[in-house]
């Protein structure tokens, strides 16, 4: 079903098979940040999932999960019937069908010719498209032409009815508009406009099509949480929103030479990328499958900011600002949250919605039917390392002080304090006891290598910030911090158990690890079924066997905190015990791989990565695009292929291009100057044309504009760095 493009730029789903049909659905979705809608067919099928979901609306479902995001019908829906007849493309010939996201433009096109079944030969062509230009327009038009064939009656209803959402605040309004046109007719039209509280009532038209003509019609939709505001014409709306993906492209732009499916691959992921999030200051956040399908519910994990905000905050900072704010505004919750454990400071959410409360459901059916008892949301506390980590990452990437001194420092010593209390004082080191880390597969566990060491550097980094002068004096003085309270936590930092080393420098993933006994990883690797489900999740907790990176997610984040020789002796030791059955596991591999120059694990991982929402006919999207995935995937190319770095002195490059990978090139925003590299057999820089001052190999140079560098893949430091305007 799936098929290449020869430009990079489309997605394409050629025929149509009902099972793969709810995966091509998510992967094709079109979204804004404020909504998305699921590619499915605009006459439906037993196998369409057909809705629009909507950012920030959260309703109660019974279940575990306890709430879900709000779905509508899509009003692109048309139940088409020629001569009486249902038109469902299981039941007419199909001639030829495809699908095609065009990343480039935002937007999803659809050709469909088909035999009615009398002769009549018809084509169906459709552009569809969520507006980057403003937020709350769907834009739909369809145009079906008779090719061939006696005049038939076409029935077209649009739009079946909804259950009542007016429990919840918004309105679904527009205009669709109908005309018959072609050869000897006159051009006649039928229209209909709506608008109610997330209600759309089902209406109907009716038209007469000859041989030569076609009906087209044409929709703008507004989905606004608020009263629906007025839009354009679908083609004024339609060039807006290819303005505006234009726009966010051009600081966003990505290239793989040399290998096409990784090209796409990291264009499809940047595209949802920057479909996702929306500047709304903190109303809401990003879900772990976006708005391309249901799965997890819209709920917000640590993956939107450990995998997905360092994309966004280099090429849509003011939507990685959003994100941050939306943790700032549940910090509240997040502070009940710790105290209701026992704690002080802040701990967020593991699942959270829009009040920040944890919503993690307690119990789990697995595929193979036993019932589990989930501890994710009493046990997964590495979360309060993982969005200060964000905060400080931005801010580097930014300059956004104003953030910082309104949000970012509060978010910063609240969760401080919360692993300040959170340790257990020992005769030397302190303990951090009974947490699950990244790797979900071992509970209970005592000093976890990362939870302990991103608990560490929170401290630390909270020390650091409150001897700053400027941004961090209002949030200190608003939660009375005093020298006191950081000293305290300086000496916490200094004794937080580190993780036990072998003599080779492998560190204890936690305490007792290295003395389980090992399992047969790699055989399951591939296997139809996964190892936890295989051997027992129960079995899992006695294994030396990783669900993902747990350890090299410490050296994926702070890298500097490792020397080489130990990154290599970790990678070796854990890559081999890795299970990779999260999908956030492969791209964090390909990242350290490309730094460690491990060309064969570089691309298999990269591969890897690409494959999870496109391969095997998008069947791994059926519940949702995996949009952390796509956010590490998009790092493992930026960050590790093109060896970027940034702190607050500036950015730096230290590429590395296994082949068949013969050139990269990026755009991204930094500090607000557009920067353009190129990396090929030679680097090439280019920050807004303005003056800058660059470090090749510790050398200091001024350039203006433009700026080439020789590269030597051999040479094991290599850097530029752009610093501030000279």
């Amino acid at each position: 079903m799936a098929q290449n493009s020869a430009d990079g730029w489309t997605i394409h789903a050629a025929g149509f098979d009902p099972l793969c049909e709810r995966g091509v659905e998510a992967a094709l979705s079109i979204e804004n940040g404020n909504f998305g809608v699921r590619a499915a067919l605009e006459e439906g099928s037993a196998a369409s999932h057909p809705l629009i979901i909507v950012a920030g609306i959260y309703i109660d479902i019974a279940g575990p999960a306890g709430q879900t995001l709000l779905t509508l019908p899509d009003p692109a829906t048309l139940h088409l019937a020629i001569e009486h007849a249902e038109i469902d493309i299981q039941r007419v010939q199909t001639i030829e069908h495809l699908r095609t996201l065009d990343m480039r433009a935002g937007e999803l096109r659809r050709a469909w010719t088909f035999d009615d079944g009398t002769g009549r030969r018809w084509r169906l062509e459709s552009t569809r498209a969520a507006s980057a230009a403003e937020a709350h327009l769907y834009l739909h038009r369809v145009v079906l032409a008779l090719e061939r064939g006696d005049t038939a009656n076409l029935d077209i209803r649009f739009v079946a009815a909804s259950d009542d959402k007016a429990g919840t605040a918004g309105e679904v309004g527009g205009d669709v508009r109908m005309a018959v046109v072609g050869p000897a007719s006159a051009r006649t039209r039928v229209s209909r406009s709506f608008a109610g509280p997330w209600k759309l009532a089902s209406q109907s038209a009716a038209a007469s099509v000859g041989d030569g003509q076609h009906v087209a019609i044409e929709s703008v939709t507004s989905v606004a949480s608020g009263a629906a505001p007025d839009a354009g014409s679908f083609d004024r709306e339609h060039q807006r929103n290819r303005d505006a993906w234009r726009a966010r492209w051009d600081d966003a732009a990505i290239t793989v030479g040399g290998h096409e499916d990784l090209n796409r691959a990291a264009r499809f992921a940047t595209y949802h990328l920057l479909a996702a999030g929306s500047e709304c200051d903190g109303r809401w956040s990003i879900g772990a499958r976006n708005l391309s399908g249901e799965g997890y519910h819209g709920h917000v994990f640590w993956d939107t900011e450990t995998f997905m905000l360092p994309a966004l905050m280099l090429t849509r900072p003011a939507a990685a600002r959003s994100a941050l704010l939306y943790r700032h505004r549940t910090l509240p919750a997040a502070c009940e949250r710790a105290r209701g454990l026992g704690y002080e400071g802040a701990l967020f959410a593991w699942e959270s919605t829009d009040t920040g409360e944890d919503r993690t459901p307690h119990m789990d059916t697995r595929p193979d039917g036993t019932t589990i008892r989930i501890l994710t949301g009493e046990q997964e506390h590495h979360i309060a390392g993982d969005v200060p980590y964000a905060v400080m990452q931005y801010w580097r990437a930014t300059g956004d002080d104003a953030f910082m001194r309104e949000a970012g420092a509060e978010i910063v010593f609240e969760c401080a304090r919360f692993w300040n209390s959170r340790v257990t004082p020992g005769t030397q080191e302190h303990d951090i006891l009974k947490v699950i880390g990244p790797d979900e597969f071992h509970e209970n566990v005592n000093n976890d290598a990362y939870t302990n060491t991103i608990a560490r550097w929170t401290l630390e980094t909270a020390i650091a910030l409150s001897r700053e002068d400027g941004v961090a004096g209002d949030a200190m003085h608003a939660l009375d911090i005093t020298l006191r309270e950081a000293d305290e936590w300086e000496a916490t930092a200094s004794t937080i158990k580190r993780s036990r080393f072998t003599g080779d420098e492998v560190v204890s993933q936690f305490d007792g690890f290295l003395d389980l006994d090992d399992a047969p990883v790699r055989k399951y690797r591939d296997a139809r079924v996964p190892i936890d489900l295989a051997l027992g999740f129960a079995a899992m907790q006695h294994l030396r066997a990783v669900k993902q990176a747990d350890v090299l997610m410490s050296a994926a984040l702070l890298p500097d905190i490792w020397s080489e020789g130990g990154l290599r002796a970790n990678y070796a030791f854990y890559e081999p015990r890795t299970a990779h059955t999260s999908s956030l596991s492969p791209p964090m591999h390909a990242l350290v791989a490309a730094w460690l120059r491990e060309p064969d694990d570089t691309i298999r991982y990269l591969e890897q990565s690409a494959a999870i929402d496109l391969g095997d006919n998008f069947v791994g999207a059926s519940l949702g695009v995996h949009i952390g995935s796509m956010g590490g995937l998009w790092q493992a190319v930026v960050f590790g292929l093109g060896g970027l770095k940034f702190d607050a002195d500036g950015i730096a490059f230290d590429p590395y291009l296994p082949p068949p990978i013969s050139e990269l090139a990026l755009s991204f925003v930094w500090r607000g100057r557009h920067v353009d590299a190129r990396i090929a057999d030679d680097v090439r820089i280019r920050i807004d044309g303005e003056a800058a001052t660059v470090r090749v190999n510790r050398e200091q140079r001024r350039v203006s504009g433009d700026a080439t560098f020789a590269y030597d893949p051999m040479v094991t430091y290599w850097s530029a760095t752009v610093g501030a305007p000279a």
